[in-house]
């Protein structure tokens, strides 16, 4: 059973690799790249019409996007993995919450900062619209900071896909050392889950770098 995932390093497809990985699922990666060339991004939007990294096809050729809804579907497809709180899990309600709390209210911030020009026409203003998401940015993880958890991971003793999907924003803007710093939670969750080696080996192949 192999599945196809059109990514690229860095992108929000990194944390598929990742958990296709962690529950040891075959796949093959098509490199896309989502703000490259016009011949590049019409290739993506013929694949996902959003024309948004990552897209997932299923083994039975059944296409899927939206990173989050992947994560939720692979842990459960792959429940002996222990990635994903079973339904009747206390956890479960927590999962589900901050996976789409990341999705729907982080993830966005960050399709703002890749294309300021898709929300607003005028160069003077993305100055302004970059600085905002920023800050939003900033005011999403302080909430989330707050709202969880007893650790080591953001449920507790398990790791779980929610963590790779923490794990890999980290490595996006603000960047690691104001994480570090107003995040300590959060940072904690993060470094257990970078300790896994499957998730080292994917973050260094998509981040290019050493995680400490």
């Amino acid at each position: 059973m192999t599945y196809t995932l059109f990514g690229a390093n860095g992108y929000g497809s990194a944390c598929i690799e990742a958990a296709l990985e962690l529950v040891g699922q075959s796949y093959d990666r098509v490199d896309v790249e989502a703000l490259g060339s016009p011949e590049e991004r019409a290739k993506l939007k013929s694949i996902n019409p959003a024309g948004q990294i990552p897209a997932l096809l299923l083994p039975n050729d059944d296409l899927m996007t939206e990173s989050a809804a992947m994560l939720i579907l692979i842990g459960d497809l792959n429940p002996d993995a222990g990635l994903a709180p079973a339904f009747d899990a206390p956890e479960r309600a927590d999962y589900l919450r901050w996976i789409l709390f990341l999705a729907s209210n982080l993830y966005p911030t960050f399709t703002i900062t890749d294309g300021p020009e898709r929300y607003h026409p005028d160069p003077d203003t993305h100055a302004v619209l970059l600085e905002q998401s920023n800050e939003r940015r900033k005011q999403l993880w302080a909430i989330m900071e707050e709202g969880v958890f007893p650790g080591p991971f953001v449920l507790g003793k398990q790791m779980s896909l929610l963590d790779v999907y923490v794990s890999m924003m980290s490595h996006w803007s603000p960047r690691r050392d104001w994480f570090f710093e107003h995040c300590p939670r959060l940072s904690g969750a993060m470094r257990a889950t970078e300790a896994n080696p499957i998730v080292r080996k994917v973050w260094q192949r998509n981040f290019d770098l050493e995680v400490a």
